[in-house]
Order: structure tokens, then sequence, then C-alpha cells
């Protein structure tokens, strides 16, 4: 696994981002991240709206807008994101705590998707 310090940009649904990471080195880029082993339901659905909000809720935008992101290196899905795990300056695993909310199910990349 891989850590590194990111600012979310925008929360794109409620189980993608798009963040600025900070490689180190004075090296950053701006990626698309799918949150890792969860699904959340798809906009533009009431459950979907939902769960965008909660996910900018818990990372705690606007005021704030920095995570930490745990990635496995090389690992994307397909659709060619990142696959991260968002963590809180708390320590606060954002990816369980949106399934613990009820946001999200969890999802390990095959078989039936929330809708």
């Amino acid at each position: 696994m891989y850590e590194y310090r990111a600012e979310v940009l925008r929360v794109l649904d409620g189980d993608t981002i798009y963040a600025r990471v900070d490689l180190g080195l004075d090296v950053q880029t701006t990626l698309t991240l799918r949150l890792a082993g969860i699904d959340a339901p798809e906009l533009p659905t009431v459950e979907g709206v939902a769960a965008k909000a909660h996910l900018a809720g818990l990372i705690g935008l606007p005021e704030n807008s920095q995570v930490m992101i745990r990635t496995q290196k090389d690992k994307r899905e397909r659709y060619g994101r990142y696959l991260a795990t968002l963590i809180r300056a708390d320590g606060l695993d954002i990816n369980a705590q949106m399934i613990t909310d009820g946001h999200a199910v969890a999802y390990d990349g095959h078989g039936p998707r929330v809708p």
C-alpha cells in the first residue's frame, strides 16, 4: 500500500472524488479516485444525491479538504480510476464509514452493484 496526502477538489458522487495528490518531493498530480471496497447509489437518484452529500460531509467540505489516501501501486478499476481508501486527519476510514452510515455497500468489483 502507498499513502499520500491529498486535497479533495470535488466530490463527484458517493464513491468517487477528484483530488490533488501530493506525491512528495514537490510533485503533485490531480486524479479521479474511486473509493475502494464500496459502491454508492448512482446520481441522479435521491439516494445518490444523499450519498454524495454525506461523503462531502465526512471529508469536511467545504471547510476542510485534506485527507490521506491509501492506494495500491497501479491498482485501477475498469474505468482507469485509481482505487483509494480515504483517511481523515482523526484516523476515520471514510470508505468504511460510508457503509456504516448506510450510504454505500461493500463491493469487491464483482457481482451486483447498487442501482
